[in-house]
């Protein structure tokens, strides 16, 4: 009776045993479809993107010297402009008049000069005759001496002039874009006001605001990629050059500013972006999450299923894991995974490691 019984065991066990390979079997030749999800990091800062601004590094606000009626200014926003072309001019009137003025008390002062060289070699004469006393030969140098004087004064005074009226054209200092303009024709401006903002033709750099809770995660020369909402298809590399120690005053913002490694012509200044801040990278290790469903245990050890692209089609692997805290985001994996692993998330009863299958929601993973 007991070895029939045990006969009976052995049976079910082989039918059962054969019943399970063809279960296997079947899955396997109907390519099954399932469902996956990316790992994801913990701290949703770790990994941030954020709006920046085009702009560049050499920008000049070009202005008079002098002040005066501006007469010509007839650039526009976006005109291009080469190193030392005209951009402006004052009305130069009343400085060629100043310098008209100096030249005749400077003829005044010539004249008064020869006079009191003339003076002083017919007194010097005298003198060595004994026919003039010692106060006149001193009081004709003194005259000689203080002419001299006047002329040189007058010819500095006439050099200044001529630079007074030489301030009245305004060029530019480089090659550039007129990125703004601050005044219009025949208006009076004093000296130093901000006339046209001259930008550099290479946009280099970016300029982006950071969060309090973020700022100290950045450190300078980290990589970063920054793409341009009205260039497409295209992704520029940068590096932080300078990370601001204040903040904004209206808001806990710091400045961080992105020189970019590959700038072109297509950047222009002003123009929007974002920049991804690749965090997690800098970091020594990192703690990802997965749904709650995805972790399963076989006794001793955690493991999830893992998806690998195998043609079309995808291959299960089995991963071990090492979990932490279960929250209702899912839970924490310490070990055993990485940014890119894509993780079974549903139906793991119904797949076996080495199984090809099919991948539902390709679209939903950008795949």
């Amino acid at each position: 009776m007991r070895t029939n019984y045990l006969l009976w065991i052995l049976v079910v066990l082989f039918f059962s045993a054969c019943e399970d390979v063809n279960k296997k079997q079947e899955i396997k030749d109907n390519n099954k479809t399932v469902f996956a999800t990316n790992v994801k990091l913990k701290d949703d800062n770790q990994n941030r993107i954020f709006y920046a601004t085009a702009t560049t590094t050499n920008q000049i606000k070009t202005s008079f010297k002098v002040q005066g009626n501006i007469k010509k200014l007839d650039l526009k926003i976006g005109d291009e402009v080469s190193k030392n072309q005209l951009i402006s001019k004052l009305d130069s009137k009343p400085y060629e008049l100043k310098v008209s003025q100096v030249r005749y008390g400077l003829s005044e002062a010539k004249a008064s000069l020869k006079n009191a060289q003339s003076n002083y070699e017919r007194v010097k004469k005298l003198y060595i005759n004994q026919n003039a006393s010692t106060s006149d030969i001193d009081n004709a140098k003194a005259k000689l001496d203080a002419s001299k004087a006047k002329v040189k004064n007058i010819l500095q005074e006439l050099e200044y002039a001529k630079l007074q009226e030489s301030y009245t054209k305004l060029y530019s200092p480089i090659d550039g874009y007129i990125s703004s303009k601050f005044a219009q024709e025949n208006e009076n401006i004093q000296a130093g006001m901000p006339i046209v903002l001259i930008s550099d033709k290479l946009v280099n750099e970016v300029h982006v605001q950071v969060p309090e809770d973020f700022v100290n995660k950045l450190k300078k020369d980290d990589e970063v990629k920054v793409l341009f909402n009205s260039i497409s298809k295209k992704t520029y590399n940068g590096k932080i050059s300078e990370i601001s120690k204040f903040s904004s005053q209206n808001e806990k913002l710091y400045l961080v500013i992105i020189k970019l490694l590959n700038s072109d012509e297509q950047i222009k200044i002003g123009m929007s972006g974002e920049v991804y801040f690749n965090i997690n990278e800098n970091m020594n290790s990192s703690v990802y999450l997965v749904p709650s469903s995805s972790v399963l245990s076989d006794g001793d050890n955690h493991f999830v299923y893992v998806l690998s692209k195998d043609e079309n089609l995808y291959l299960i692997q089995k991963q071990e894991v090492k979990v932490g805290e279960l929250s209702s985001a899912g839970y924490e994996i310490t070990e055993g995974l990485n940014s890119k692993d894509l993780v079974l998330k549903a139906g793991m009863s119904e797949v076996f490691e080495g199984m090809k299958v099919e991948l539902g929601n390709k679209k939903e993973l950008g795949l």
